[in-house]
């Protein structure tokens, strides 16, 4: 009994014993970082709310075409009916039964009823026509929209790519800058004023290269909010800063612009519905004629011997005390709509002469910075053979490593100006 209790007992404490410290502190091994180039980042913009959101209105704008299509069909049903009823004396069942008459002393106090009907609009005054064409101007609106939306974020996913890249070349940049102040401003050979500009120039490279990681966390945050990502996604863009020259001829720019825009074309399509609910409202003062027909079975017992049928041929001729009130807001807003447009016009011609002139510029630009960097860059590397004073030797180290910057800076706006350029267009520019 009391080696049972022992072996008890041991195997109790042998399951209480926690595993070992090894296992318990094992690390996960982490996830390899994403790599996001241009395509990859373009490709999951499509996951853009505001893209899904314009795609949305699309399908609801095409099932509304479709709503109206079939409004041009006859309405055909069929309808049964079941009623138990005690009457003292003769009544009618309500219009939606068909106004049967029942009467007391009835051999059976039920009635059953079934009946196939249908109503065809035969003359609307072009209501229907019209309904139609509003949808189908209702849906190229929305698809101009869902064109514009994809243009605005492609061009954003394009700006928070290159920032991205900028901020990734600043920030390697200083700080392998920093390490090199540092290593000069560790030298024991320096003179009294020497070593305060070494260490002033060390408490500036550290500024900068902070400055530079902060600069480089937002843009990161920047694009990964840009492409509806999580926020804390292990990731790393992949790139080159390099641009071409790109021939932008105003005029013709201006022309594109005028047929290609996509919000040009959604006021358009504003406009030609202004103009059917301009018709629509007109429409209101035409009559309606239609054509009906009903056949019904009616007994009070099974089966339905009692039928019944009708074929009505008619016309409705309404009176709308609103009808002027509505045709003057129409006409109201069909003019609203043309000033618009040509509002819209206007601004798109200014933003595509805007663009030209920023993207001229950044192309003039950028070439110069280019040369200026790489001639310091050789003369540096002569030099850097030769002895001198190690203050001199980061000074010009510090001054090309500006240049190199301001070099893809420029770079970086040239390409985002042709990015731009091509947005106010509306299509991309010949290579």
């Amino acid at each position: 009994m009391i080696n049972r209790l022992f072996t008890a007992a041991l195997c109790l404490a042998l399951a209480g014993t926690p595993p070992p410290a090894r296992a318990q502190g094992a690390a996960r091994p982490s996830l390899p970082d994403r790599v996001y180039t241009l395509e990859e980042t373009l490709r999951l913009l499509r996951n853009d709310p505001k893209l899904q959101s314009a795609e949305q209105d699309v399908i609801i704008a095409d099932a509304r075409v479709t709503e109206a299509r079939l409004r041009f069909l006859p309405d055909v049903g069929l309808q049964a009916s079941a009623t138990k009823y005690d009457a003292r004396s003769p009544f009618a069942l309500s219009p939606e039964f068909r106004s049967l008459l029942l009467f007391p002393g009835a051999s059976s106090e039920n009635i059953y009823s079934g009946r196939a009907y249908f109503n065809m609009p035969l003359y609307e005054g072009q209501r229907t026509m019209n309904t139609l064409r509003l949808a189908q101007a209702s849906l190229k609106q929305a698809q101009s929209n869902r064109d514009s939306v994809k243009l605005d974020v492609t061009l954003r996913g394009k700006e928070a790519f290159y920032r991205l890249l900028l901020a990734q070349e600043r920030a390697n940049a200083f700080d392998l800058h920093l390490r090199n102040v540092e290593a000069a401003a560790s030298t024991g050979d320096l003179g009294p004023w020497e070593r305060v500009e070494a260490e002033v120039g060390l408490g500036l490279a550290r500024s900068r290269a902070a400055e530079a990681k902060h600069m480089l966390d937002s843009a990161r945050l920047q694009f990964l909010n840009t492409l509806s990502l999580e926020l804390d996604t292990p990731f790393r863009v992949q790139g080159a800063l390099e641009t071409r020259s790109a021939k932008a001829e105003v005029e013709k720019a201006v022309i594109w612009a005028m047929e290609l825009r996509p919000e040009l074309q959604s006021q358009t399509y504003r406009v030609q519905m202004d103009a059917i609910g301009v018709n629509l409202a007109i429409s209101r003062r035409n009559p309606t004629v239609f054509l009906a027909g009903d056949y019904e079975l009616t007994a009070q017992r099974f089966p339905l011997k009692n039928n019944n049928w009708d074929m009505t041929l008619g016309i409705r001729i309404p009176f709308a005390y609103d009808f002027w009130s509505q045709l003057k807001q129409k006409r109201a807003e069909q003019r609203q709509g043309e000033l618009t447009r040509a509002e819209l016009q206007d601004r798109v011609r200014l933003e595509v002469r805007q663009a030209a002139e920023t993207l001229r510029w950044w192309q003039e630009e950028w070439p110069r910075r280019e040369s200026q960097w790489k001639r310091v860059s050789a003369l540096y590397d002569e030099a850097a053979d030769k002895s001198g004073p190690a203050l001199s030797r980061l000074r010009a180290r510090d001054g090309v490593l500006e240049l190199r910057l301001a070099y893809l800076s420029a770079v970086t706006e040239h390409i985002l100006a042709r990015a731009r350029f091509e947005r106010a267009v509306g299509r991309e520019l010949p290579q």
